[in-house]
């Protein structure tokens, strides 16, 4: 790891979590509210208060994000905010699908409406950072400047 690949992913985790709060807040969580996945009581239940948030493992979420992020923009040799916002939101829209039909599937936690506003806004938030993420891996290069060896795709 270098030093630009460790600063990208520290500051692509700042852009996705900063995105991620900004997508609760002024839309999901009026969705969930309005279609909620169980009774009232199962969701006080399933969710914390903000004064019972646990801080820590909610920075070892963001950082694991924001490194999976930078990670998959590297491997996928995305150069440019195009490239990296297409890189973004095919890992994000799997992802997210992934878990989110996982938890409808299996749980009361979301409603259909609300898991496919999830997986909309949080792929959305995903490819976002991606862009991010492949603009500050590649700023101050020439166009068509190879990387260094150890900062492209990952070996098979």
């Amino acid at each position: 790891m270098n030093a630009r690949f460790a600063l990208t992913g520290l500051l692509t985790t700042l852009v996705h979590f900063v995105l991620h709060a900004l997508a609760y807040f002024l839309v999901l969580r009026q969705v969930f509210a309005a279609h909620p996945g169980g009774t009232e009581a199962l969701q006080r239940q399933l969710v914390k208060g903000a004064d019972h948030m646990v801080l820590w493992a909610l920075a070892l979420s963001a950082l694991a994000f924001g490194y999976l992020i930078t990670t998959a923009v590297r491997w996928s040799g995305a150069s440019s905010w195009a490239s990296g916002l297409k890189t973004g939101a095919i890992v994000g829209t799997l992802l997210w699908a992934g878990v989110n039909f996982g938890l409808y599937s299996s749980s009361n936690h979301f409603s259909l409406v609300g898991t496919l506003a999830d997986l909309v806004s949080s792929a959305l938030c995903m490819a976002l950072s991606a862009g991010f993420a492949a603009r500050l891996l590649h700023s101050g290069r020439a166009r068509g400047e190879p990387q260094p060896a150890s900062s492209g795709r990952a070996s098979a």
